[in-house]
């Protein structure tokens, strides 16, 4: 009986890690498009962005930060006078379960920061990892 226990929470496990590892490449999908753009324009470096998204977590540096503001600008979460267009986040929230969408959405979406680049960085950093809890729930 703990053989079959175990192994279904092991599977449980696995399913767990299947689903945050689809949400950091549909992230790091979505970047694609705008990556080159928001490199050169932030300053920062791919290799930090991506490692980072991998792990599932974002650099702490300003370049890396106003990365996502960019990211956000492209992508029309923030409008040209750098107001984050709240709403719009929802539709980037990478989790199926609308219930789940609608309780990150309210988590961090108000978030602000010093600046834009802080604003972004902080609504994308806490999307990324309320989703990974909700994934891993």
């Amino acid at each position: 009986m703990f053989a079959f226990v175990f192994i279904v929470c092991a599977l449980v496990q696995l399913s767990n890690q299947e689903a945050v590892e689809e949400l950091i490449n549909n992230y790091l999908k979505l970047i694609a498009p705008i990556k080159s753009d928001c490199l050169k324009e932030s300053g920062a470096d791919e290799d930090t962005i991506v490692e980072a998204l991998k792990m599932g977590d974002h650099p702490t540096d300003h370049n890396s930060k106003c990365f996502y503001k960019c990211f956000f600008r492209k992508y029309n979460l923030i409008n040209d006078s750098d107001e984050i267009q709240e709403e719009i986040i929802k539709k980037y929230i990478g989790v199926p379960d609308k219930n789940d969408v609608d309780e990150i959405h309210k988590k961090c979406a108000s978030l602000r920061g010093s600046d834009a680049c802080d604003t972004s960085d902080k609504i994308c950093k806490c999307v990324l990892q309320e989703s990974i809890i909700v994934l891993t729930k």
